[in-house]
């Protein structure tokens, strides 16, 4: 078996040796063939697909967060290779919601065993962007904009960041149109899910990332007590039982809103948007759990 690893440099708060040091001890036990490819937000599709031409592995692993994890989903798409799932992120919300250890080295062990695979639905956005956890409009966008303009990393990060981004996020209005209905609508985040929870654990729907479906969540309102224990940190003692009970669940969808507002995919903030749409590839690519 060959496996090749795609590791995020700069993933997460921590240092990349630990798994880089579990991985050739596993291999060397197993015997398994491996190659490491470092990306750099520099020709990284270029570079996987000739990896993925030159090597020829038979999976293929992200190392680091959703945001490596997206970018190795988008060049398996429909190669029938499994991707497995190491997660060194700071917030690891595929592979939470596909409940994978969060233990490294168990999460080494699962990469390199016969583990069994399911097949992962993809969102696409305006026909070109594309979501494997999910994205949002919004509150937690403008955090991760924030986020991404500072040098702190990790979940302090996000932390700081959120009460911030919560008294500069404003109420809007939106219209959500899918292929039976139209909705009106207004709040203060829109959270367009292939899974069904955040890295943080904070359960949005009973959506499935393998149903076909994806889900969208309107946040109505944001409580800054709620918002500090609930939203987006790990630092979460309990949520709103109602903050998340306002979701629709459909396979395509185009969404209109009355102001520019902040939108991030699987982490990655996109800018201001005031139109969104939204479709799925159904089992686009098998992915290994448990």
């Amino acid at each position: 078996m060959r496996i090749l690893f795609i590791m995020n440099p700069i993933s997460g708060a921590s240092s990349n040796d630990t798994a880089v040091l579990l991985i050739h001890e596993k291999a060397a036990a197993t015997h398994v063939d491996f190659k490491f490819m470092y990306t750099s937000s520099e020709n990284d599709d270029d570079r996987i697909q000739q990896q993925l031409t030159e090597y020829k592995p038979d999976r293929v692993v992200a190392c680091g967060g959703d945001g490596t994890v997206q970018v190795v989903a988008k060049n398996l798409m429909n190669k029938k290779i499994p991707m497995g799932i190491l997660p060194l992120g700071s917030a690891n919300g595929l592979a939470t919601a596909l409940e994978l250890p969060q233990k490294l080295e168990e999460a080494v062990d699962l990469v390199f065993s016969d583990a069994k695979s399911i097949q992962l639905d993809i969102l696409e956005f305006d026909g070109r962007h594309i979501c494997t956890h999910l994205a949002d409009i919004g509150i937690n966008a403008r955090m991760i904009k924030n986020y991404e303009a500072n040098e702190d990393r990790g979940m302090l990060g996000y932390a700081k960041y959120l009460l911030q981004s919560i008294k500069e996020s404003p109420l809007f209005s939106f219209t959500i149109k899918t292929a039976d209905q139209e909705y009106q609508k207004e709040g203060y985040m829109i959270v367009i899910a292939n899974a069904n929870m955040y890295g943080t654990g904070i359960r949005i729907s009973d959506g499935s990332v393998s149903d076909g479906k994806f889900e969208i969540s309107n946040i109505e309102k944001v409580a800054l007590d709620e918002a500090i224990k609930a939203g987006l940190t790990k630092f979460n003692v309990f949520i709103d039982k109602n903050m998340f009970s306002d979701v629709i669940s459909c396979d395509r969808a185009e969404i209109k809103i009355n102001q520019k507002v902040d939108f991030q995919i699987d982490g990655e903030y996109m800018g201001e948007i005031d139109h969104l749409t939204i479709a799925i590839y159904p089992a686009a690519i098998p992915v290994l759990v448990k």
